[in-house]
This record gives structure tokens, sequence and C-alpha cells, in this order.
């Protein structure tokens, strides 16, 4: 699929909207059937009251009511690593290598910043807005088949678009989360299962020096997307155990949470309060197609976090 250049017009998606097939499998845990290949990057919108989220590979954005199970769909140009929403109400969506705007109001996609065009073996993976909505961080990952490279890297994206490189030497770059009191910011390598903490300076978009902040392998649950709760502690992904882990402030690995699926990939908050937790899931080529993997799992009554920052329009 070519790469679309970042000076080209705007470009209009097209809109599908479906129904999807909504079930619960006990009194808290439901699965919403969307079929997704690589879903990720799922983030509540509450002044919509809606669930966005991507699908790496089809390539689509997705968005959801869930009291009616509505689901709309637009295809992308190119593979999406994540997505962020801003206080206009436009969102922005990490395509390969650039960002983009996208408004759903008139469904138009518009260049917005270069983030990295001097890697092209690359692509962007997984994105967050920082606390105070000043920021977004994207990172970036080898995106070979196999034997992938530590090519990928953590990058800063201010309000009007500038760029900036905080740090390099990841392989998949992911987890990204920042704590309660937004001075300290979380991310990992889903290759090497590492994950990191560093100092964060909201004012000037900076990260310090990263220390180790655990370590989570193939049978406990390679690192995927994360969030920090209530607790303060870090919800990750455990890619490959079908769990989501835990770890306190510490790095304490503290349990699991089981999910039917065999790879969950991001949780976030959302519904009525922020009481309710979203889990994306994905499906691997060469996996029997079933009800279980590539679906969106909503636990009810899960216990809220701080609600996912806008990032302020330039």
């Amino acid at each position: 699929m070519a790469t679309l250049p970042l000076r080209s017009m705007t470009v209009i998606l097209t809109e599908r909207v479906a129904s999807v097939e909504h079930r619960p499998l006990d009194d808290r845990l439901s699965v919403f059937r969307v079929d997704n290949r690589v879903g990720e990057s799922p983030l509540w919108d509450a002044a919509r009251g809606c669930l966005w989220w991507i699908d790496v590979r089809a390539p689509e954005l997705l968005r959801l009511f869930p009291d009616t199970a509505q689901v709309s769909r637009w295809t992308l140009p190119e593979p999406i690593g994540a997505l962020a929403l801003r206080q206009d109400g436009r969102l922005l969506l990490a395509l390969r290598r650039h960002a983009w705007l996208f408004d759903p109001a008139c469904h138009a996609l518009s260049a917005f910043a270069e983030v990295e065009t001097d890697r092209p073996g690359n692509r962007l993976n997984d994105g967050k807005v920082s606390p105070g909505g000043r920021w977004l961080l994207v990172g970036s990952m080898d995106d070979s088949v196999a034997d992938k490279q530590p090519r990928g890297a953590l990058y800063r994206i201010d309000v009007q678009g500038q760029v900036l490189r905080l740090h390099e030497g990841l392989t998949v770059a992911n987890g990204l989360a920042w704590s309660r009191d937004g001075h300290r910011l979380y991310f990992s390598d889903s290759a090497s299962g590492q994950i990191w903490r560093a100092p964060w300076d909201e004012t000037r978009g900076l990260m310090g020096a990263p220390v180790p902040f655990a370590c989570s392998l193939e049978a406990d649950g390679r690192p995927d997307g994360a969030l920090v709760d209530a607790q303060d502690d870090y919800l990750s992904a455990g890619v490959s155990a079908g769990c989501l882990n835990r770890f306190d402030a510490a790095g304490r690995r503290l349990g699991a949470v089981p999910l039917p699926c065999r790879a969950p990939t991001m949780p976030c908050h959302g519904g009525a309060g922020g009481q309710d937790l979203f889990i994306t899931s994905l499906q691997r080529p060469g996996w029997a197609p079933g009800v279980a993997d590539g679906q969106l799992y909503r636990i009810a009554g899960f216990g809220g976090g701080l609600p996912a920052a806008l990032l302020q329009a330039g």
C-alpha cells in the first residue's frame, strides 16, 4: 500500500455503519463482535458518548455507541498505529509515518505532521496525549515480519505539529501511560517484555532518563497497550497470555485479570463515569477464526481512572 504524500489534498473517507452482535459472557463481562485483525488504541469520547479505536492492519478507524452496538468504520489509506482526541472534536491519527487530522463531522483526513520519514522500515505504533493536553507522544516499531530490530523510538508532537525525538532503541514501542500526578511516564517494548518509567516534564514536554520498572515475558504476557488506574497501578495488556497484568507504582506484579481472548492489546476506561473497561484484541495469522480473538470486550463496573486527556487545538 502506497504511503500518502504529506502535502496531498484532503482525503474524504467513506463511513460504513452497521450494528454488531453484543453478547454477555457473565454478569460483568461482554463482547462486541467486531472481527478486528489488530484492534488497538481504544479511547472513550465523553462528549459524544462513544468509543473510538483502530484496526491496524485492516486498516480502519472505528467508532462504537455501546448502548445500540452501532459501529462506524472508515477505511484508511495505510496502516494506523494510534489515535488521539483533540479539544475541537477532531482526531489525530498516527498512520505509517505521519500524523493526520480526521474530522468526523465531514469525514475529512488532512495532513498534520511528519513524524518518522527517515526510517522506511518502521511504522508508528501506540500514542497518548500528555496529562496537560500539551503534547502527543507516539512510538514507532520495526514493521518487519521477522527478525525485528531495535529501530523504534518515542516522539513528542506539539499542538502545531512540530516533532521531537525523545528516546531510541526500542523494537516495538508500546505501553504509553502517565502516573496519576502526571510526573512519571511509562512505556514498554513489546518485543523484549521490558517496561520503563521516566520522569516527565509537562511544561517542556521532556522525559528524564528512563529506568527499568517491570518485565513481563511470554508466559505472563508481553506488554502491549496500557493505562494507569485510580489506584495508580499500571494495567498492561498481556498480549501473549490472554490477560491484563497489574503492577503497582513500585513495579511489583499484583496479579492478572484473565480474558477470553488469546491476545488482548489495550485497555481503556469508558462508559458512564469511566467505570467500565474496554479492551481490544487481535487475531494472529494462522489462528482459526473464532468469536474470541479480534473482538472488543467490556468489563462493566471495573473501576474508574482518569479520563483520557484531550490535545489542545493549535
